[in-house]
């Protein structure tokens, strides 16, 4: 009974996008990652890139069903062609490149220090020069890298940003480095009260960059499709819509 009610659920999400689909496609997304990915109390499917992932399924008039996965395993299921895509904010890299297709950007990723609200006006470069300090940041992320290449400050490597953000609270550290967006749900959180962004997100080209759909090598004209459905969303204001429905400023 439960792999009935579980196929017949998939049915539904699939037949939902078009009606007169021509072409099929398994997108991977991860669950917990609120408010980019994730299962509400009745297992929906929701989220930022989940609205992306159905807006682009009904642009490409094709018919999609969500796998769900941990993040690790998503490019070697892109790369075996078990899934077509899959919105999960990647950045493009080299690495990654040569292992998946990437669609034109559909937001822009910067980078962030979280710390007292006391310090909200202070400029974050001129904190990061500060020997004294002790900075949280998710191990083997970009901001990890940039902190070992630039940063003069203590690094406390951890496993993940509400780790950090527990750090921050228990004054075990003093701030946090992590993508704005990633952060910005956590500290609408009211046990995150007296955190905040400290002054404006960090600029350069290590902390910031495009976020792109990971696409299957194997689906080759895939990649055209997704680019053009996402030009057509940026026109139609269907991407700027959803931008608005889940952040307060503009990623694009």
């Amino acid at each position: 009974m439960q792999k009935l009610r579980v196929l017949i659920c998939s049915l539904l999400i699939s037949f939902s996008f078009s009606l007169h689909a021509t072409d099929y496609y398994r997108i991977g997304v991860t669950t917990s990652f609120q408010p980019f990915n994730y299962q509400d109390k009745e297992g929906k499917f929701t989220g930022f890139n989940i609205d992306i992932a159905k807006q682009l399924c009904s642009e490409m008039r094709a018919e999609c069903e969500f796998v769900a996965m941990k993040f690790p395993e998503i490019i070697p299921a892109l790369e075996k062609g078990e899934i077509d895509f899959s919105p999960s904010n990647f950045l493009y890299t080299a690495e990654r490149a040569r292992k998946v297709n990437f669609s034109i950007k559909y937001y822009r990723s910067t980078t962030s220090l979280i710390g007292s609200v006391k310090d909200a006006l202070e400029d974050p470069e001129n904190l990061l020069t500060d020997k004294a300090k002790i900075v949280a940041v998710q191990k083997d992320s970009v901001q990890h890298r940039f902190l070992i290449k630039h940063g003069s400050v203590n690094i406390q490597a951890i496993p993940s940003i509400g780790t950090g953000l527990k750090l921050l609270r228990e004054n075990k550290v003093d701030y946090l480095i992590a993508p704005t967006l990633f952060t910005l749900h956590y500290l609408q959180k009211p046990e995150n009260h007296n955190l905040d962004f400290i002054g404006e997100p960090i600029d350069g080209k290590e902390l910031s960059g495009t976020v792109h759909i990971a696409i299957s090598k194997k689906q080759p004209e895939l990649k055209h499709e997704m680019d053009q459905a996402i030009t057509r969303m940026v026109d139609n204001g269907h991407l700027r819509a959803i931008i608005n429905q889940y952040f307060p400023f503009d990623v694009y």
